[in-house]
């Protein structure tokens, strides 16, 4: 894979100097744009992610400082270093104040300039770097002091500062696609989009149209053209939920843009060159998918650069009190509610119970008990469904009983890893699909009630 060019615009009333700025930087690090207009420049930079920009503190009879302060207004967090050959000291102290990284003399070397870049997107490197160092991000993201937790945010900020692909594992309900947005957000990308793709439920003849665009005409009802993922993600980061269950079809063509950092539209002939980081996710075990033939082997490897799993809430039950009371905080906020209190018992409770949901079912749990209970949460506020079926001591049950509740949780449990596939989850299980629709009947198993 190509290293990705740091992007450059330089701002100058005078063609000569643009002329020789591109010049001097063109090489395989650096990609310059130019502009001599100050409402032009302002286009270029909001449709596009700048490493740098240079500008020129008087431009013809308009100020370089002026444009900075809009930069600024309109929160375009790019470094500025300002060039002048007739600049007065006030200019260059006033830019500086406005948080210029630099002023340059002209005529200045292509050493003093590639020289001046370098440290200055070297410095700006360092200061992301040392804000994501404090981690709120990811303590927000994913709430709990369990140790898998604690690795896990230290992965996550590991992760973040590089441009790596990364693989999230872990089942469904577990917050993989909030770990997505914390690495992109703590990345030097966090600028541009997060499109998020949740492969599992775009059709198979239209995953390519929907990834990489279409001309108009391209197929029966390309009416119009239309942007893909990849292009609308463009210096952003794209996150593949569900990777798993991405067509084969689809995996050819993904993997080549992986490699190549290009997309052809469908039904076009040209090439569009993108600068895109993917993060993918999957409840399924991806290693067991290539070995059955469902999943590239070679793709595999390209997005598993990075993995990183997403513990699972019976994974961490110490959890349960700091993430209860967060969540309910946040519901109570979000109905309207005044806070409501939640009995000591209730964690009890819940530290026995599977969630073969996860933090969504757990989630959607204390929505119901929040909307439906009093002031103080209770264990009478829990469903049934948790309090009857899983909290029950294993002293009380009889051998049958206690076999029933274990296989009626396992068939729960894998179906939510799943989605619902019950033919993925006979073969999980090693039995007959008739026999499974059997048992879920028998066992009175609902989709919208027992898992998510």
């Amino acid at each position: 894979m190509q290293p990705v060019k740091k992007q450059i615009i330089a701002i100058d009333d005078e063609p000569n100097i643009l002329l020789s700025i591109k010049s001097c930087l063109s090489s395989d690090d650096f990609h310059v744009d130019t502009c001599s207009d100050i409402n032009v420049s302002i286009q270029a930079m909001q449709s596009n992610l700048y490493d740098c920009a240079l500008i020129d503190i008087r431009l013809g009879g308009e100020s370089g400082v002026d444009l900075f302060k809009r930069m600024l207004s309109e929160k375009m967090d790019i470094p500025v270093i300002f060039m002048s050959g007739n600049a007065s000291l006030k200019e260059a102290v006033e830019s500086q104040k406005l948080g210029a990284y630099d002023f340059l003399e002209k005529p200045f070397s292509s050493d003093k300039l590639r020289l001046t870049i370098e440290n200055c997107l070297t410095f700006f490197q360092l200061k992301n770097r040392l804000s994501r160092m404090s981690g709120s991000q990811y303590d927000q993201a994913i709430i709990g002091k369990h140790n898998k937790v604690c690795r896990l945010k230290r992965e996550m900020a590991k992760v973040a500062g590089t441009d790596a692909a990364v693989l999230i594992n872990g089942e469904s309900g577990t917050g993989k696609e909030l770990i997505a947005n914390a690495i992109h957000q703590g990345s030097s990308r966090s600028k541009g989009e997060l499109i998020t793709v949740n492969c599992s439920a775009v059709p198979e003849n239209l995953v390519e149209s929907a990834l990489f665009g279409h001309v108009k005409g391209a197929f029966t009802g390309a009416d119009s053209a239309k942007k893909g993922y990849f292009e609308q993600a463009h210096n952003g980061s794209v996150f593949l939920d569900e990777i798993g269950d991405m067509p084969l079809s689809a995996q050819v063509s993904l993997l080549r843009v992986l490699e190549s950092r290009e997309i052809q539209k469908v039904g076009a002939e040209s090439i569009i060159k993108v600068n895109v980081r993917v993060i993918a996710a999957t409840h399924k075990d991806l290693k067991s998918e290539v070995e059955a033939g469902r999943f590239r082997q070679d793709l595999y490897y390209r997005l598993n650069v990075i993995p990183i799993v997403s513990p699972a809430l019976r994974e961490r039950l110490t959890d349960i009190p700091l993430l209860t009371t967060h969540l309910v905080e946040r519901l109570c906020k979000q109905h309207g509610m005044p806070p409501k209190k939640i009995e000591t018992a209730c964690f009890d409770v819940f530290k026995k119970y599977s969630w073969p949901g996860n933090v969504r079912e757990l989630a959607n749990t204390l929505e119901r008990m929040v909307i439906m209970g009093g002031d103080k949460l209770r264990v009478d506020d829990i469903p049934h469904d948790i309090t009857d079926t899983h909290c029950a001591s294993s002293d009380d049950l009889t051998l049958k009983a206690y076999r029933a509740s274990a296989e009626r949780e396992l068939i729960v449990n894998r179906l939510n890893q799943h989605s619902g596939n019950v033919s993925e989850v006979a073969r999980s299980l090693d039995i007959d699909r008739t026999n499974l629709h059997k048992k879920i009947k028998l066992y009175g198993i609902k989709k919208e009630s027992d898992f998510i």
